[in-house]
């Protein structure tokens, strides 16, 4: 047969110091939990403003009458378009991302 024993209660200092414990368990539970939510809230955040579609700026650039836009890039704000002129020259146009022109580069065939 087993006998069950009841514990005896703790002395009083012992039982001041058992509860002060238990609080600090429980306040430094709640700041960990604080933590870890502001924490994952800003990453959830960060995601989504990333996530964000970019928006569009619409615009126009010139090119020269009887050009051929050979190719085209875009990069940093800035519209890089490969043109033959009708002369059968070719040139590099710059353009920023309004349609300004920024700078009108001949290429040199060698």
């Amino acid at each position: 047969m087993t006998t069950h024993v009841e514990d005896e209660p703790l002395d009083p200092k012992v039982e001041a110091i058992r509860k002060k414990m238990v609080r600090l368990l429980l306040v430094s539970g709640a700041i960990m939990m604080i933590g870890l939510m502001t924490v994952l809230i800003a990453i959830v955040y960060k995601l989504n403003e990333s996530s964000a579609p970019a928006v569009a700026k619409s615009g126009a650039v010139s090119v020269p009458s009887g050009s051929e836009i050979i190719s085209t890039a875009m990069g940093d704000g800035k519209i890089m378009l490969t043109v033959r002129n009708s002369d059968g020259k070719t040139s590099l146009m710059i353009f920023d991302e309004a349609g300004n022109p920024i700078t009108q580069l001949a290429v040199n065939e060698q």
